[in-house]
Order: structure tokens, then sequence, then C-alpha cells
């Protein structure tokens, strides 16, 4: 798995010049990587980005020295690259709840160990550490609500006829499972995604998974009911962190990126390929509570990609 091997080279550079000005450029260069594309690797790993990993890491060996020598706050404050004490103890404060001065008395502070990117296949799944990086999910006789539009940017459309209709109709909304897809392609012309691109005309399909009964009909509390995606998918999730010029997330970039992540992790999982030439992918969404008032980010965002035994 020689990606994880460039990224565990990487941190440990990190590591070894931790009181240091790290450049990231370098650390992406030992990872054999853009300084772009690292970050976003380490973020889908880690759910967490390098510079904050950085940050807590700093933090983290900055309580224990204070704890275990008789250096002063200061000192401790340029050794580990704040320009202030002042600026030090407000970093301190935020990360272990406690000022610098209260950590050494008391002798508690809080731990954040260096990240081990060990990774397993166990049975459908490649996991790092306890966190899933991609699963593999199987689905049948499943039954979905569903809300299509069909002209530019038809996604918002979709999940607003869809989040209007749920919070107007059931009451256990924020605890059901919703996919969205576009069944002829993102782009029906054919043409790649590039970053900001304009909108394009195309049909987007928003779901909500139906419990049980829910779905004998042919619709449910007036929306017309459908059979749910089916078959075998890959699952992972996307870090929604390529933006636009504008400063919006770029939604298809950001899934670009998780299915390099994903590609690779099928190929060391062994015995599966992917089966886009027969069935969609599907892009699951996780909502906040706030998305559901009308005003909010999703919670998460995860792709469903279809697959089937290697021939």
């Amino acid at each position: 798995m020689k990606w994880l091997s460039h990224i565990s080279d990487a941190v440990a550079y990190i590591e070894t010049h931790i009181h240091e000005r790290i450049d990231l450029a370098e650390v992406a260069r030992i990872a054999r990587s853009s300084p772009s594309s690292f970050q976003r690797m380490f973020s889908f790993m880690t759910d967490t980005t390098v510079t904050e990993y950085i940050r807590r890491r700093r933090m983290a060996l900055s309580a224990a020295e204070l704890v275990q020598s008789d250096i002063k706050v200061v000192d401790l404050a340029l050794k580990y690259g704040y320009e202030s004490p002042e600026a030090f103890a407000r970093a301190f404060q935020s990360f272990h709840g406690l000022a610098p001065t209260t950590a050494r008395r008391l002798g508690i502070h809080n731990s954040y160990p260096a990240i081990s990117f060990a990774a397993t296949v166990n049975g459908g799944s490649l996991t790092m550490g306890a966190k899933p990086i991609v699963r593999i999910e199987e689905h049948s006789l499943g039954r979905v609500v569903s809300f299509a539009a069909n002209c530019r940017a038809p996604e918002a459309v979709a999940w607003g006829l869809l989040r209007d209709w749920a919070t107007a109709n059931i009451r256990d909304h924020k605890a059901r499972r919703y996919v969205g897809s576009a069944p002829k392609g993102h782009h029906p012309d054919g043409e790649e995604h590039h970053p900001n691109e304009e909108a394009v005309v195309h049909e987007y399909v928003a779901q909500m998974f139906l419990l049980e009964d829910e779905g004998q009909g042919d619709t449910f509390l007036g929306a017309e009911v459908h059979d749910a995606p089916e078959g075998l998918f890959l699952v992972g999730d996307v870090a929604m962190n390529e933006l636009n010029d504008d400063g919006t997330i770029d939604v298809g970039s950001s899934m670009m990126r998780a299915y390099g992540v994903m590609s690779e992790c099928l190929r060391e999982m062994g015995g599966w390929e992917f089966a886009l030439d027969e069935r969609p992918f599907f892009e699951e969404h996780i909502f906040s509570d706030d998305w559901f008032a009308g005003d909010g980010e999703l919670a998460g965002f995860k792709l469903w990609l279809p697959i089937r035994r290697a021939a």
C-alpha cells in the first residue's frame, strides 16, 4: 500500500520538525504528491487538515513539556512558534480547557498522539485504526420517495423539494438516509468536470429511504415511491474541501478526489472492480439540523460507487 507508506513518511517528517516552521510543500514532496492533493488525501483519511494536525500536536507536546519540566511559558511559546506568551496561552486554553499555569499546577492536560497510518482489510471494508476508509454495502428490495428536477443546477431544486416534504410530513426526518443521483450524469453531453464551470441543464433525483411498510404503495404521504438503489456499492466519505474561486464548495472536484482515493482502496482490497458501466453512482447526503431549517451546510457527504466481483 505505497500511498500509505508515503503519507507515513510525510508525518514522520512533521514530527521531526515539529518545533520548526513546517513547509507544507516539502511535506507533500515527501508524500510524493502535490500540496493540494496531499492535503485532500490527509483530510479524507484523518478527518482533519494538515495544519490543524500540526497545531494539535504542538499543543499536546507543549503541554507535556510544561508539566514535566520547569521551562518558562514565554520560552515554551517561542519554542512552539507563537509570537507571544499571550497568543500561546489563548491557544493552550482553547485546546486543553485550562490555562498553562493551571495545567502545570494540576499536572493534567489533553493528549493528541501522532497519527499512525496502518490500514487493514476486514471483510468488506478497509479501515485505518478504528476509522473505516471505505466499506462495501449491499442494498436490495428497498424503497424510496423521489423528487426530481431537470434544469440548471437541479440538485438544489430536488433537495429543496424533498426537504419541504420531509419537514412537513414526517417527524423523524433527521434520522433517515438520503441519496441523490443524476441518472444521465451531471454532464449529459459528455464533457468532463472542471472547477468554476457553469451549471448545465441535467436531471437530478433526490431520494429518502423508507421504512418497512411505508413503501408498499405507489405514493407515501403524497410523494412518489420508487425502488431504492440496488446492488453492491463501495461507500466512502467525501471531504468537501474543494472550492471554487468565489469560495463556494466545488462538489464535483471534491467527489473526483474521493473517487481517486476509493479507487486505490478498492485495488488494495482485491477481488473487486467498479461497475459504472452497469449502474450509476449515488451521493449520500447527511443533513444537519440547520439544513432542515433552511439555512445550513451538509453535516456529511458520502459517495456510493457500484462494484462487482472481478472476473
